[in-house]
């Protein structure tokens, strides 16, 4: 029997901070079965294999992606060699997939859901972690993304042309999705300050997109930002909205009535704004990224005053978006919003799995173990986020860089479809 116990200084359980420790948390198969105050005695059978507790200054659940690309690198900042890469072999964009993984979990992520791509890297990791049994991490993926024909997003969605495309196609792609990613817009012209372009979906279609994903049990997440693209998300029942630039308080009150999540990726517009010379953009372009992104982040407290789903993704792969470390940046931009700590870790944390309808990772009893031990507590210092030691995972404990990926099985093909576009 599996028995490790947690003697934990504080922790975090998913909602609340628990300070006033120590408290040992006794694990038996993979479940928490108790937590106690105090450290156990020399008599308790609160052990693991070697006999000895394992001791930690903090616990938490395991952080949570929200929305990266994992066979994406986000650290390659070149964008000639970016957008050679989306020709590449599929052998070599798997093995950057597992690489990114790998870097989640040592910033102590264990549960990632990813954004789209065209090619099935995120669709291939996710059979090779259910086929050979991978503890850690758990991996939500929406296969390929929809666009319109012509639109933005080629590296991670398929097109569709038409109304009479949207079913058929969501049909095909709920065979092995787990969620529906759906273009809703363009990107940002940061030279303008504005989007670029109209929404890719207008309300009638993206309503047969919601109504055709929930047909087939698959909740939607946007790619949107601005006015009009924000206005048809939250009218056609959108489930989370990804990005949200140019949010406003009025589209805000409709989402916290209707419990639309937000996962708003300061990451890769932060990016641009702290290395503007890789873009080239000149004095008045920094302004209007500036004004930009002061204007996400009062809109970020307005949604966590609001009640509005806050949840935590980089959008990792970006360029200039690591994986792992993206995401502990992303709480730190979430903090500078204004948002206390435990609404940020709890976007990290409880919130995600909670609307996903996953099982709870919250630190109770009964709930199955998956925690990330860190070196201090970041309610003392925040910095401790970035100090992960172990990680713990169904009774497992283990540190980062012991986890081995699953063996490679060889690609099918030897590179990306024909048709892919490369967008800029």
């Amino acid at each position: 029997m599996n028995s490790p116990a947690l003697v934990v200084e504080s922790y975090f359980d998913g909602e609340r901070y628990h300070a006033a420790g120590p408290y040992t948390i006794r694990i038996i198969d993979g479940v928490i079965r108790e937590i106690l105050p105090g450290e156990p005695d020399s008599s308790s059978t609160t052990r693991n294999s070697t006999g000895d507790s394992i001791v930690a200054p903090f616990v938490m659940p395991g952080l949570t992606e929200a929305h990266c690309h994992l066979f994406l690198d986000g650290a390659q900042l070149d964008p000639q060699v970016r957008k050679k890469y989306l020709q590449a072999p599929f052998s070599q964009m798997l093995q950057v997939g597992w690489k990114n993984l790998q870097a989640n979990l040592a910033a102590g992520i264990t549960l990632i859901r990813d954004a789209g791509d065209l090619f099935g890297v995120n669709t291939h990791i996710k059979r090779e972690l259910h086929r050979h049994r991978s503890l850690i991490p758990a991996l939500r993926s929406p296969g390929r993304a929809i666009r319109k024909t012509g639109r933005y997003g080629g590296f991670m969605a398929v097109e569709i042309s038409g109304p009479d495309d949207i079913a058929p196609t969501i049909r095909k792609i709920a065979a092995t999705a787990d969620d529906l990613k759906i273009l809703l817009t363009g990107i940002i012209d940061f030279a303008h300050g504005k989007m670029k372009g109209d929404a890719q979906f207008d309300l009638a279609q993206t309503r047969l997109i919601v109504q055709t994903a929930r047909e087939l049990n698959l909740r939607t997440y946007a790619h949107c930002s601005g006015q009009e693209g924000l206005q048809i998300a939250v009218a056609a029942g959108i489930d989370s909205i990804e990005h949200g630039f140019f949010m406003s308080r009025e589209i805000l009150k409709a989402m916290a009535q209707k419990r639309i999540a937000w996962v708003p990726t300061f990451a890769p517009v932060y990016f641009q704004f702290a290395r503007p010379e890789l873009a080239g953009w000149n004095t008045r372009t920094l302004e209007r990224l500036d004004a930009i992104l002061q204007q996400h982040f009062e809109m970020v407290a307005q949604a966590g005053a609001w009640g509005v789903p806050v949840l935590t993704g980089s959008d990792a792969g970006s360029c200039g978006v690591p994986h792992g470390t993206g995401l502990i940046d992303e709480l730190f931009f979430l903090l500078k919003a204004g948002l206390p700590l435990e609404k940020v870790l709890a976007a990290a944390t409880a919130a995600p799995r909670k609307l996903w309808g996953m099982a709870p990772a919250n630190i109770a009893p009964g709930n199955a173990a998956d925690c990330v031990a860190l070196a201090g507590s970041p309610f003392q210092n925040v910095d401790f986020l970035r100090q992960v030691r172990l990680l713990v995972r169904r009774g497992e404990i283990f540190r980062p860089e012991d986890w081995r990926c699953p063996p490679a099985v060889p690609a099918a093909a030897a590179g990306p479809p024909a048709s892919v576009s490369v967008d800029p």
